[in-house]
């Protein structure tokens, strides 16, 4: 009950003034003598350059527990002297205002985390004398999260008993990107790709892959990573955008799909398989790997990629 009342509190109060972040973060009142209360964050935010809030992103892997937490700054020449009361509360309004405002800045939209996705229950903060700044945790259970979304939070500095709030940087919209378990980057251990046309196989952008290759795998959902398929030089193939690899965690077995090209499939007899990274010695791990065969288009102008070998060596940023 208490948060469903601050949450209505904060849409009250959320409509302040609307100009772009690319005032100065750190800008004080005219008269220079006032602080700014505001969220701070040493890291680079992830929204768009000129968006109205800023955005930053927490990735996680699936798990049943995610903590992290955000810093307010009481930022400024002066000291401070006592104690500051902050109120916080969570404000949908800031969430739509941004995914509207991305409408013209061609940003990512989020989403509203669900009550069951966190628990924010510390609704007030203190920034205790002779300190300017404290930190405020968030608990998430990624578990829970539909994977196929975009979740962010968007808490708001609805009070201080000291300094004046940020037009801007007194909300912040904390996304939080869950990865399942095939997300990683992988690196290119075997295989080949065949590029046919009219005149025979395209010999510069086909045949065995070239050794020290990379490919992402990104999470699209619980079970589905989206993958961007390379020629043998490492250049990206194009004209199959949105190709994912679906594992049947029953078995294993390993569905290729491209949502911009219905041609795409897994090459008949030939096996697509995830296998486990598995204990091989008691003090190394063998990576977690993927087999795949695909191919797409029709002839003569086929598009084929057989025994593709990828091994995972480290996550995605």
């Amino acid at each position: 009950m208490k948060r469903n009342l601050v949450k209505i509190l904060a849409a009250l109060l959320g409509v302040v003034s609307v100009s772009c972040l690319d005032d100065s973060k750190y800008a004080l009142d005219p008269a220079g003598t006032k602080n700014v209360i505001e969220f701070y964050d040493p890291s680079v935010p992830t929204s768009p350059s000129g968006a109205i809030y800023p955005v930053w992103t927490t990735t996680t892997e699936i798990r049943e527990v995610f903590t992290f937490e955000q810093t307010i700054s009481y930022s400024g020449p002066n000291d401070n002297k006592r104690d500051i009361d902050l109120t916080l509360a969570i404000d949908p309004v800031a969430l739509v205002e941004y995914n509207e405002q991305m409408n013209t800045l061609g940003g990512g939209k989020y989403e509203l985390m669900p009550d069951s996705y966190y628990d924010f229950s510390d609704v007030t903060a203190t920034i205790p004398k002779g300190q300017t700044k404290v930190k405020i945790s968030i608990t998430t259970h990624p578990d829970q999260f539909d994977l196929s979304k975009n979740w962010a939070l968007p808490i708001r500095i609805i009070s201080s008993s000291e300094g004046i709030l940020s037009a801007h940087w007194s909300v912040a919209i904390l996304a939080v990107v869950v990865k399942n378990k095939y997300d990683g980057i992988y690196e290119i251990k075997d295989g080949s790709i065949t590029r046919n046309s009219a005149t025979g196989p395209d010999l510069a952008l086909g045949g065995d892959y070239e050794e020290g290759l990379e490919m992402s795998l990104s999470t699209v959902n619980s079970n589905t990573v989206g993958i961007a398929p390379l020629w043998k030089d490492g250049s990206l193939v194009g004209a199959i955008g949105g190709t994912t690899l679906q594992i049947d965690e029953a078995t294993n077995l390993v569905t290729v799909k491209s949502s911009a090209n219905a041609s795409l499939k897994n090459t008949p007899a030939s096996v697509n398989e995830f296998f486990p990274g598995k204990p091989s010695t008691p003090d190394a791990v063998d990576p977690q790997t993927f087999i795949l065969n695909f191919d797409w288009g029709t002839a003569p102008s086929t598009r084929i990629i057989a025994d593709l070998k990828l091994e995972y060596i480290r996550p995605r940023d």
